[in-house]
Formats: C-alpha cells, structure tokens, sequence
C-alpha cells in the first residue's frame, strides 16, 4: 500500500532528506489519489512537521491525519479547525484560574456522547484537544487514541500524573499528545497559580515523557505576573531543550466566584501577548499555531454533560450534542455567536455584559453554578473593557 510505503519514507528518512528529495513523496502521493493541486501543500505540511520533531511514531500520526483532512476536506485552521471535550470533571488540583470547577452535573462524559463528538470530528475538524478536570484521569483517553490513528488528541494537563507507567504507555501511541501547562520558570510563579508542588509534578512529568520517548508540548496561562517570564525567548528556549515541541498561550480570563482581578492584563500587555506571539510563530522557533482571528468566532467546546459551547470559559449554551441534528446545532451556535456587533477580536473582553444579554435573548442558558461575576460584577467587566480598548489604541498607533 502507498500509504505504508509513505509511512516508512517518512519515518526513514531525516528532515534534510525529505527537503532534499520531495519526488519520493510526490510518487507516494500520486498513488494515494492527492491531487496535483494539492499534492505540493501536503509535501509542505510533511516536511515542515518532519524539521519540528524526529519522532517516528508522531511523524506516523501527523502523516495519518494530514491524509484524513486532505480526504475530507477540511480546510479551517487555527480554532476553527480544532475541537474541545471536556472527558472528566475530576481533577487534582485547585487551580487560581480554573474554568470548570463550577459547572458540569456528570463526572465523565457518557460514552455514546463521546463517540458522536469523535464522529463529528472524523469528517470537519483537524484535532481534538481533550480537557477536564484532569484528563489523565480518565483513562479512555487511550482507548480514543488507539481507536482513532488518524485523529491527533491533544491532552492538557497538569502533569501531576503522568508517572514512567503512564509515560510507558503513551509511548504507544503517536497521537496523544500531552500540553503540559507550565506557567513560570520557577516553582514560585508556577505555583503561585497551580498550588505547591505543582511546579514538581509538572518538572517529574517532563522526565518521564523524556525517557520514554514521547513528544510533548506545552501552554502557558499569561497573567500580569508572569507575563514577562512566559514570553521571554529564554522560557521558550528552556521548554525546547527539555523536549517541547509545541507551544500554545492562552490570556486569563476572571471565571469562577472569586475571581482575582489583579490578574487581569492591562491593554499593554495584551498588547505584548499577541505581538509575541506572532514573533514566536514566524521565528519558527517551536510549533505554534496561530489562533488570531479579526473576529473571534469562537472554539467549539462539549462540555462533560454535552452542551455545545463555544468558549472554554464562556458557561453558556443553547444546544445539547444528544439533542436534534449535531450538525445543525453547531451552525446555530456559531450563528448566534457571530451575531453580535462588537470591536475588536474577543467579546468578552470587548462587552462582556453586552454580548451575555444577547444570547440570553437568543434563548442560550447559564450553566455555571455561580453568576460569574466576570460577566455581571461592573467592577470587573468595566476593567475588562477598558484594558481591552487600550490594547486596541495600542494596536492602532502602532499599525498605523
């Protein structure tokens, strides 16, 4: 079969190889039915994967899903190419910034809920990335992976349990991924947002995946207090000499009853966040993809009770994934997500109160156990309104 002679090509051959010689990609492809139009986009995407990593059984992986997404045709990128599922509400942690601690009735998702995300993700998404609660608690994360070799998970965790067992046997597969989410380069900074010990878990973790072999990657949650370290080209430096390969930031947002406002970032630093983002992603100093978009349209979410979200703290939702057509449900969520007017990228830093009335009128229901006091205290809103129009003053004047 062409596609395990591919496999091996890939897997045989360096990153310099593969540049130098693409016509023994291109033979392969032609016997796999690509298209000449896009026989040379997936000779790219193959050789730029095979420079960030010489891992045979990720090569393999990211080889099978290349072939899905050119078989089905799927073309969105960045979060609209990807979705959340949240498996487990179970965790181990107390984390300062936690967005799933206050919703969620079941404690796993159901399995045949579960089979009909992974159905829908088969045919239009790229990657699914699996979340909690701690995923590593639920250990049917294997079971999804083996079942699904062409699909790429990406597990984001905190690292507490991935021990050499553990280790072991995600050195299997190729296509679970952990995203280990380190926040400071020093057990202060990291723990100061995770808890004590949390920056030695995550440190233990590293050498586990380390020994047996299995690539890994890592993101950042960016807070005034340790937005200068995470960011800094020696945090990135530091991650890529351990093993990382993959990095993602995400900026905090104030979820949960008492959330800390004196993390929030100012207009400045948001500022900061996405110009260094866009500097990280075109020094192609590490894999990281880029998520900025004109207009936020969100990224799909189930959550553990199967409720299509469209925000992985934004605790809202009008469809359930076991109710009516899949399909049809995600369009309406995203329609009713696109059709508020606001400034700028994300809304709920643009009008966070503004756009929750609208849904509200459009029939979404609030499934957080708390009021969130991110979206009704004015005192927090307002903040996030106001750095969030400096940041794109900021932007302005320095665009123009």
């Amino acid at each position: 079969m062409s596609l395990d002679r591919l496999i091996t090509i890939i897997t045989a051959n360096t990153y310099q190889d593969l540049q130098n010689n693409q016509k023994i990609l291109l033979t392969e492809l032609e016997q796999l039915n690509i298209s000449p139009k896009q026989q040379q986009d997936f000779i790219k995407k193959i050789i730029k994967f095979a420079k960030f990593t010489s891992n045979l059984k990720l090569r393999e992986s990211y080889l099978r899903s290349y072939l899905r997404i050119f078989q089905e045709d799927i073309h969105f990128d960045g979060r609209g190419g990807s979705i959340v599922v949240e498996v487990t509400k179970k965790c181990t942690k107390h984390c300062i910034h936690c967005y799933s601690r206050c919703t969620g009735q079941r404690e796993y998702i159901a399995d045949d809920v579960l089979d009909l995300i992974i159905n829908i993700a088969r045919k239009h998404f790229k990657h699914v990335f699996l979340t909690g609660g701690e995923p590593t608690l639920d250990n049917r994360v294997f079971t999804l992976a083996k079942n699904n070799p062409d699909i790429i998970f990406f597990m984001l965790t905190n690292g507490g349990k991935i021990t050499q067992n553990y280790a072991s046997r995600l050195s299997t597969l190729g296509n679970l991924i952990p995203i280990l989410g380190i926040d400071g380069n020093s057990p202060s900074t990291h723990n100061a947002l995770r808890g004590g010990g949390s920056y030695r878990e995550v440190m233990n973790a590293i050498e586990n995946l380390n020994t047996h072999g299995v690539p890994w990657g890592y993101i950042s949650l960016v807070t005034s207090i340790n937005i200068d370290e995470v960011l800094s080209e020696e945090f990135i430096k530091d991650k890529i000499n351990k093993g990382a390969f993959l990095a993602r930031y995400l900026e905090y947002i104030p979820v949960g009853m008492e959330p800390n406002m004196d993390l929030i970032l100012s207009g400045r630093a948001y500022y900061l966040l996405e110009k260094r983002k866009n500097e990280i992603i075109n020094s192609n100093l590490i894999y990281m993809q880029k998520t900025t978009q004109p207009k936020c349209n969100g990224l799909l979410y189930f959550d553990v009770d199967g409720n299509i979200k469209n925000c992985f703290c934004f605790h809202y939702a009008k469809y359930n994934i076991s109710k009516g057509d899949i399909g049809t449900s995600i369009k309406k969520t995203r329609k009713d997500w696109t059709s508020y007017h606001w400034t700028g990228e994300c809304p709920i830093y643009a009008d966070p109160r503004g756009f929750k009335n609208h849904l509200e009128k459009l029939g979404w229901k609030n499934l957080s156990t708390t009021d969130e006091p991110y979206l009704n205290n004015p005192e927090i809103t307002q903040q996030l309104v106001h750095n969030y129009q400096e940041f794109l003053k900021i932007k302005a004047n320095q665009c123009g």
